[in-house]
């Protein structure tokens, strides 16, 4: 788990920017999603959705997705 990605996707699921499910349709297929919560109110897309076939793909889309550069500290204190 010291996967520098993993650790990121991670960082977005607890800091609540992701609500992380699945869902399994008839055929008995598993979906990994991961959606913005109930009353989103951040830069992005509330109604976001991301999907994979498996959960550590998901963990790679949720990566992907949070590459953002990271703002200076404020006054020059550690964020």
């Amino acid at each position: 788990m010291d996967r520098p990605e993993v650790r990121r996707a991670l960082d977005e699921l607890v800091a609540g920017r992701w609500v992380v499910s699945y869902e399994i349709d008839d055929a008995g297929v598993k979906t990994y999603t991961a959606t913005r919560p109930v009353g989103w109110s951040g830069t992005d897309d509330p109604f976001e959705r991301l999907e994979a076939p498996a959960y550590g793909e998901l963990l790679s889309l949720i990566t992907r997705r949070a590459r953002q550069p990271v703002p200076p500290p404020r006054n020059g204190r550690a964020r």
